[in-house]
């Protein structure tokens, strides 16, 4: 499986996300080639190499002449109905500041058509579609409206239209199966709009960063634009370190402006998870994968006796695996890591255990990947009653080991009044006739 990694420290922008992708080695020659196949015509791509803060990055100039974009995505427009005899009627109550110009922006239907128009493949057409249809709710939501019924101000134009195409198409080429993100900066400021003076993040970028991780910036200026925002919120699987991977090529988009404290760019870092790559995964793609998350956090202030009830509440929010180390820390103090793995939708509620029912004062949190052998449980007759004992499998089905479920074999041994390694024998013999190849486990354990 081939992931893209999208590292937003500067934020993110169509041009960036655009640049970023040709700088992992996508052909710009067969982009435009690509492109040209939408009837739209004024435009030129171009790219070039720059410098921000020293740091390279891959910047991308849409060059327009001609029209204005927005008059040239509607003339376009026209020109494709009137080759498929299709009429669409807008009428509309005001006209809109974009750029300089007076125009009432593309709209969805405007957008859908150039895009079907063109000979783009079904997941590329599917993919910048489903960008486009994202700001579209998102804008619909701001405006009181349809998506059907938006007009796109900000990124109404030619330049929008190609960044977004271009995107999915270079996807496509890179042959991205999955698309990861770093939690995006939030900055300040005001931007100049269709509809006034609005502060940053502009309303509609708000709405589609809706249920994303962000982080303040202290930086004034858009970060974040329409365009960048609408490709995370279509096509990201999920937010935060890069997942486990084998790299294959990092990518950097610049953006136009100079950040005081970073280099002004998109990286973009491709690969390949390990269910994908080839041979040394053959037994691990067989394997059950789970993206999971590994909160930590080191205490030494804290009574020990509290840490059952804590574990207790950990379990009960979820927690998959909970486990303390013994650390030694400053000043010669005897501390405890605290250890949770967990699934990522449970982070927020297990996060709520760790620092509001300890004295810890910040979590840790890392993506993992966790390779698991299948499992069942099966109840055996044993002369003292069933025992539940916990099965893993290999690959192909086959019992590889078997363990006694330890609370049934305790509640028998209470139960029948004698010692609990008396019970543990009775189990091991029970499993032994029941699963001969589990022998040399059970005499080991």
């Amino acid at each position: 499986m081939k992931i893209a990694y999208f590292d937003c420290f500067a934020g993110i922008a169509g041009d960036m996300a655009l640049g970023a992708l040709l700088d992992c080695g996508v052909p710009l020659a067969a982009l435009r080639d690509a492109l040209a196949s939408l009837p739209v015509d004024g435009w030129e791509l171009e790219t070039q190499p720059v410098l921000k803060s020293g740091i390279h990055g891959l910047q991308v100039r849409i060059a327009l002449h001609g029209q204005s974009d927005a008059e040239e995505l509607a003339h376009a427009h026209q020109h494709a109905d009137q080759e498929h005899h299709h009429h669409h009627h807008h009428h509309h109550a005001h006209d809109h500041e974009h750029r300089h110009e007076h125009h009432h922006g593309a709209s969805m239907a405007d957008i859908r058509a150039l895009i079907e128009k063109s000979t783009f493949s079904a997941r590329v057409k599917n993919t910048s579609l489903a960008i486009f249809e994202k700001i579209a709710i998102a804008e619909a939501h701001q405006h009181h409206t349809t998506p059907d019924q938006v007009h796109f101000h900000e990124i109404g134009g030619v330049d929008s239209l190609l960044d977004i195409c271009g995107v999915a198409w270079c996807l496509e080429y890179l042959e991205i199966d999955k698309i990861y993100a770093s939690p995006l900066p939030l900055s300040t400021g005001f931007v100049d709009c269709a509809h006034g003076r609005m502060p940053v993040p502009a309303p509609a970028v708000m709405e589609l960063m809706k249920g994303m991780p962000v982080y303040p910036s202290g930086l004034k200026g858009e970060m974040v634009t329409p365009t960048g925002a609408g490709i995370l919120a279509a096509l990201c699987e999920d937010f935060g370190d890069a997942p486990a991977m084998q790299i294959t090529q990092v990518g950097c988009g610049s953006g136009t402006r100079d950040w005081p404290d970073r280099p002004n760019i998109l990286r973009v870092t491709l690969g390949e998870s390990e269910t994908a790559t080839g041979a040394k995964s053959t037994f691990s793609a067989s394997l059950e994968q789970r993206d999971l998350i590994v909160l930590q956090t080191n205490i030494d202030d804290m009574n020990p006796q509290l840490y059952e009830d804590v574990c207790d509440e950990l379990w009960r929010s979820g927690a998959l695996d909970v486990w303390l180390q013994p650390l030694q820390m400053k000043k010669n103090r005897p501390s405890v890591k605290l250890e949770v793995l967990c699934e990522p939708e449970k982070k927020d509620s297990v996060l709520k255990v760790l620092l509001l029912q300890t004295t810890s004062l910040g979590v840790r949190v890392q993506q993992v990947q966790r390779f698991a052998l299948d499992r069942r449980i099966e109840k055996i007759d044993t002369p003292l009653g069933k025992i539940s004992v916990k099965l893993a499998l290999s690959p192909e089905g086959e019992v590889l080991r078997a363990q006694p479920e330890y609370e049934i074999m305790r509640e028998l041994a209470h139960r029948h009044h004698m010692p609990l390694l008396n019970v543990e024998r009775t189990a091991a013999a029970a499993i032994v006739s029941r699963w001969p190849q589990c022998c040399q486990t059970i005499t080991e354990q």
